[in-house]
C-alpha cells in the first residue's frame, strides 16, 4: 500500500510540475527580462530587445558584461533564476573557453541550456596588400620560405582568431608566430603597416580590402561572402581542414522550463528571419541561421569538440 501512495504522490508531483511550467509559458513574460551580454555584439542583442519590447510589449533590457572574456557575464546567467527572465547572448567565444580554461566555474554544456541560433560568422584571411603574394598556396610558400619569421596577429589570446592561427600552423604545416592584441583595431593597424603578415578577421574589416590597404586570400566559411564574391573559401584554394567559422546566440539558466525555452526560440527565430534583422546581421558579417534548441545544442556541442581537437593536434596554450 505504501508503494501505490508513493507512486501516486510522484505522478501528481510530475503533473503539477507540468502543468505549473505549462501555466509559466502561457503567462511569460509578465516582467521585465535581461540580455546579458559579453563578448558578443551588443548590436544584435539590441535589436533582438527592440523587436521583444514590441511583440510582448515588456521591457528587455540589454546588460553588458564584458569583463574575464564574457565568464563575468556567463556567471552571471548561470546563476540567475531558471525563468525565462535572464539571457545570455552566446558566441564561439564560450566554445573556445570550455577548452582552453577549464577550471572556469561555469561551464556551457553544463549550466547553461540552449535557446536558439542567431547567426554564424566566418572569417577572412587577410594580409598586407605590400605582402608578395596573392593567394593562399602563395602565402603558406612564402612562411615556409621564412619559418619563424612570419608574424600572425589575432584580436587576443584564447580567441577564435588565435585558434585560426594555430589551425593555419597544423594544416599548412608552417610555423608563424602568434602575436595577440587588446582587440581587432589594433591588430589591423599593425597588419596594415606590415608589422605583422597575417590575420584571421570578421568580415567588418573589409573597407580596408576594398580601399586597397588590405588583401584578402581565403574566406574560412563554407561559402563565399556577398561582399567578397571573388575570394574564394579555404575550401576552394586547397585548404579544407582550414574550415572554421563562429556564432551567436542564445542560452538561458539550466533548470529553464522547456516551454520557456520553445517560446523564446519561436519569438528570436522571428524576430532574426525580419528583413531588416536579417539586412542587420549582413552588415556586421554574419549569416543569419536558426533551428530548434536541440538543434543548437548539438552545433554547440560538435562545435566545442573541433576546437578541442585543433587544441590537441596543435598543442596551443594559453600564454
Amino acid at each position: 500500500m505504501r508503494l501505490i501512495v508513493h507512486f501516486i504522490v510522484g505522478i501528481l508531483a510530475v503533473s503539477c510540475l507540468t502543468w505549473f511550467g505549462t501555466a509559466q509559458a502561457q503567462d511569460y513574460p509578465i516582467r521585465t527580462i535581461f540580455f546579458v551580454v559579453g563578448p558578443g555584439p551588443d548590436a544584435v542583442a539590441r535589436l533582438i530587445a527592440q523587436n521583444m519590447v514590441a511583440d510582448w510589449g515588456q521591457q528587455v533590457l540589454v546588460d553588458q558584461q564584458p569583463a574575464a572574456g564574457g565568464m563575468v557575464a556567463a556567471h552571471k546567467v548561470a546563476t540567475a533564476e531558471p525563468d525565462g527572465y535572464t539571457m545570455l547572448l552566446t558566441t564561439g567565444s564560450y566554445s573556445i573557453n570550455e577548452i582552453l580554461r577549464p577550471k572556469q566555474t561555469v561551464k556551457l554544456m553544463r549550466d547553461l541550456a540552449p535557446v536558439v541560433e542567431i547567426a554564424s560568422l566566418p572569417f577572412v584571411v587577410l594580409i598586407p596588400s605590400s605582402l608578395p603574394v596573392k593567394t593562399l598556396s602563395d602565402l603558406v610558400n612564402f612562411a615556409r620560405s621564412k619559418p619563424g619569421e612570419i608574424n600572425c596577429a589575432s584580436s587576443g589570446v584564447g580567441t577564435t582568431a588565435h585558434l585560426g592561427c594555430a589551425l593555419l600552423n597544423g594544416v599548412a604545416k608552417i610555423n608563424t608566430i602568434h602575436v595577440p592584441y587588446k582587440g581587432l583595431g589594433p591588430a589591423i593597424v599593425d597588419l596594415i603597416a606590415g608589422r605583422v603578415q597575417i590575420t584571421f578577421s570578421v568580415p567588418t574589416t573589409l573597407q580596408y580590402v576594398k580601399g586597397g590597404q588590405l588583401r584578402a586570400l581565403a574566406v574560412t566559411g563554407p561559402k563565399r561572402l556577398p561582399a567578397l564574391p571573388d575570394v574564394p573559401t579555404v575550401a576552394e584554394a586547397g585548404f579544407a581542414d582550414l574550415q572554421f567559422t563562429s556564432w551567436n546566440g542564445v542560452h538561458v539558466p539550466v533548470g529553464t522550463p522547456n516551454s520557456i525555452i520553445a517560446k523564446l526560440n519561436v519569438e528570436i527565430g522571428k524576430i532574426r528571419n525580419l528583413p531588416e534583422m536579417q539586412q542587420r546581421l549582413t552588415d556586421l558579417g554574419f549569416i543569419p541561421e536558426g533551428g530548434t534548441p536541440e538543434e543548437f545544442g548539438e552545433f554547440v556541442r560538435a562545435d566545442i569538440a573541433r576546437w578541442e581537437k585543433v587544441v590537441l593536434e596543435t598543442r596551443m596554450k594559453v600564454e
